[in-house]
């Protein structure tokens, strides 16, 4: 009887095994954009507005959805490819970065006017906030622009004006302002990631990723010390050691990879590409890691935005022939 009771116990436990690792994003709603076509860019998140924005590149407007209606409610147009976007809550203003006129504009956070514009150089792309200091980081330039270097501007969020550039070999890809006193930039055209010190604005280091081309995107575990690239030749995410650059792992992704994040609380990794697809690694410890699921989403559907306060993984899909575009909504489950 008490081998049966072990063995039906043992069984129970294997079962809530699979369960959790077969689902553990869940779509819980899917939010028409209406009228928007063409690709879909980055997102922003406003957590006391309950709103979400979303960068439509080649609409040339920025999405706005009321998450507590679950609904789109409008777009703010005058934007020339709009990029990367971010909401800074403390001072109550959205940021738009625009690639084909190089400029990013400041709005006021509760009417959507443009306040402030700021002209960089063509290629004006991601975007991160370091709400100490109150700067925006943009990166801009490289080949975009016609030149072979590119810059990453730090912008101040109260005046919207650019107060320094850091010059760069080529066009700055994914920005990652970190808890600790680092910035770190990928340059995708190099295949390398910059360490940068936030207080001189200088470039500290500047690492490798070995067998990988296109470094596009990052996250970080603060915790454990794991710097996330993610790369596009080949499709994986490179795990480095956040304090030397050292490779410890690395992870077969999702193709046309864009947007990877890391969830501190459930220990895994969000990685969403244009193959359709979000894949989910967990971490076992911070040497190692293992694929638990490759959540479909839609075609072409790059950008995401993960955001732990929500527990909610929004993904952005663009037109396709049968369908509007739209933002599915996955919730995290345990």
């Amino acid at each position: 009887m008490r081998l049966a009771g072990l063995f039906a116990a043992g069984f129970a436990v294997s079962l809530a095994a699979v369960a959790q690792s077969a689902e553990p994003l869940r779509l819980t709603k899917t939010i028409p954009l209406p009228e928007v076509s063409g690709r879909l860019d980055h997102l922003a998140i406003d957590l006391k507005g309950h709103r979400l924005f979303v960068a439509a590149l080649e609409n040339n407007t920025v999405e706005v959805i009321d998450l507590k209606a679950s609904k789109w409610v409008r777009n703010v147009a005058g934007f020339s490819k709009p990029q990367g976007v971010f909401y800074a809550p403390d001072i109550k203003k959205l940021f738009v970065a625009s690639g084909a006129d190089g400029t990013c504009k400041a709005l006021d956070g509760r009417t959507l006017a443009v306040t402030g514009t700021e002209n960089l150089s063509l290629g004006a792309d991601l975007v991160d906030y370091d709400a100490h200091s109150k700067q925006l980081y943009v990166g801009h330039g490289g080949k975009d622009a016609g030149n072979d270097y590119g810059e990453l501007a730090l912008i101040d969020a109260i005046s919207g004006k650019k107060v320094f550039g850091v010059q760069t070999e080529a066009h700055p890809g994914a920005i990652l302002v970190s808890d600790s006193p680092r910035v770190f930039v990928v340059i995708p055209e190099k295949s390398h990631v910059l360490v940068l010190d936030r207080k001189t604005h200088t470039i500290m280091q500047t690492w490798t990723v070995a067998g990988g081309s296109r470094t596009v995107s990052l996250a970080v575990d603060e915790v454990k010390h794991r710097l996330f690239v993610g790369t596009r030749n080949p499709p994986a995410i490179i795990v480095l050691d956040s304090e030397s650059g050292k490779e410890v792992a690395r992870m077969v992704t999702v193709n046309t990879l864009d947007g990877i994040y890391f969830d501190r609380a459930a220990r895994r990794i969000y990685a969403s590409g244009g193959e359709g697809f979000v894949d989910v690694e967990r971490q076992i410890d911070p040497d190692h890691y293992e694929s638990i699921a490759h959540v479909p989403t839609g075609p072409m559907a790059r950008t995401s935005l993960f955001v732990p306060e929500l527990k909610r993984l929004f993904v952005a899909v663009p037109v396709a022939p049968d369908r509007a575009a739209e933002i599915l909504v996955f919730e995290v489950q345990p």
